[in-house]
């Protein structure tokens, strides 16, 4: 009888770790929502209040940065730089790094690959702004 509810514990500790990314995963996308829904001002639209995961995480960074195995969702931090700059035209990579909460590193490699393709373009001394016809 222990083996049976040692079993059923096991599997159902398995299938929870199953389900994190994808509750992460909606959890992200509800903030992207609000943003988007609220993001018609000015200025960078505040991140959605979540729940905070049992892991452990950098402090100040995106829920998806702090470890190896979460990742943002394919083109969610090139979304996130382009509202920023398009919100804020001549704003630097490390002020986009620090509204977005996305690595620095990651930023400036998204801005350049955005610079080659013609979406973005250099502003000011190290600003970037929104390719005219982009």
């Amino acid at each position: 009888m222990a083996d049976l509810v040692g079993q059923i514990q096991r599997d159902i500790e398995k299938r929870l770790q199953e389900l994190r990314p994808l509750i992460e995963e909606k959890e992200q996308l509800e903030a992207v929502l609000a943003a988007l829904t609220n993001g018609s001002s000015t200025a960078a639209a505040p991140a959605a209040p979540r729940a905070r995961a049992t892991t452990t995480r950098s402090a100040g960074r995106a829920p998806y940065a702090g470890g190896k195995s979460r990742r943002a969702p394919r083109g969610a931090n090139r979304e996130a730089i382009l509202s920023v700059v398009r919100e804020r035209p001549g704003v630097s990579a490390a002020e986009v790094a620090e509204i977005t909460r996305i690595a620095k590193p990651t930023v400036h490699t998204t801005i350049s690959q955005l610079k080659r393709k013609g979406i973005l373009e250099p502003e000011g001394s190290g600003g970037v702004k929104l390719a005219r016809g982009a």
